[in-house]
């Protein structure tokens, strides 16, 4: 039976992690050389927890060196910068964050801004004229688990670091899963998305490959992307009230090949069944 688990770097994934397994009666210490509150990246940028709640009310112990021994050891990494990115809120300029087109998006959305056209190719208003901000990833390697390392995307094959918050937290559970013994899903699947007050944007996989599928599904569109009867790429577009439905089929889909399938309500067949089923019989049919 675990009972004492390191994890190294603070962030929203680890910081939820550590919530987890603390519920869970695990002793938990983090590294970290960023203490601070763990950003959502999702504006307005609110801590998943404070630092003083992870410290006071879960106990958990915030190191910069470990001591002792453990029985597991999980990597994340130290985001450093983002706490900095709220006052950027405060201003009427695009800003661009190095590295971060995405992230970037949110910001413009946000604030009812262009986009800083830079990295990421969105249905939206766009602009060459931004000021640069600079978020810092510092990752840990070595350990049992990584929720913040090289992630190889499932439908695509590629390597990639999980930039968003959320992907972070989804890579948590899975690792909390793993070490108390309870089944989680076996892939990763890249995730991206940019929110403002009344968009959300959205991507699976490494890049559009294959033939594509559209569907228009109230005020909501979806593209898939495929080949030979399997995803390879999705987009979303639609309000913040979609996140919700998104995040729940996205992970449906690191569980099972057949997830679209499973986008039926007492409303009908949902926009990711309707897109998904045309590569799928397509295929099939051959």
């Amino acid at each position: 039976m675990v009972k004492r688990v390191l994890i190294r770097g603070l962030e929203a994934g680890s910081a939820y992690l550590a919530y987890l397994l603390r519920e869970s009666g695990v002793e938990v210490d983090i590294q970290t050389s960023n203490p601070s509150d763990p950003l959502l990246d999702i504006p307005p940028f609110a801590p998943l927890f404070t630092l003083d709640f992870i410290k006071e009310v879960l106990a958990v112990r915030l190191v910069e060196q470990p001591t002792g021994s453990y029985d597991v050891v999980v990597d994340s990494c130290d985001v450093v910068g983002l706490e900095g990115i709220r006052e950027v809120l405060n201003s009427d300029v695009p800003v661009y964050i190095i590295g971060d087109g995405w992230l970037s998006a949110s910001l413009s959305l946000y604030r009812s801004l262009p986009v800083p056209d830079v990295d990421v190719d969105l249905p939206v208003e766009k602009t060459n004229n931004f000021k640069e901000f600079s978020v810092k990833y510092r990752p840990y390697v070595g350990g049992n688990y990584s929720i913040c390392g090289s992630f190889r995307d499932a439908w695509g094959g590629c390597l990639y670091a999980p930039m968003r918050a959320l992907e972070r937290i989804f890579a948590a559970v899975d690792a909390y899963a793993s070490i108390m013994g309870l089944e989680a899903p076996r892939r990763k699947l890249r995730l991206e998305y940019a929110v403002g007050r009344d968009r959300f944007y959205a991507a699976v996989g490494c890049r559009p490959e294959g033939k594509a599928s559209k569907i228009n599904v109230g005020d909501a569109q979806i593209w898939i992307y495929g080949e030979e009867g399997a995803p390879r790429y999705l987009f979303f577009q639609g309000r913040p009230e979609h996140a919700p439905w998104f995040f729940a089929v996205y992970n449906l889909a690191r569980a099972v090949d057949s997830a679209f399938l499973y986008d039926f309500s007492t409303q009908g067949r949902g926009g990711f069944n309707l897109a998904f089923v045309g590569h799928l019989f397509r295929k099939l049919r051959e």
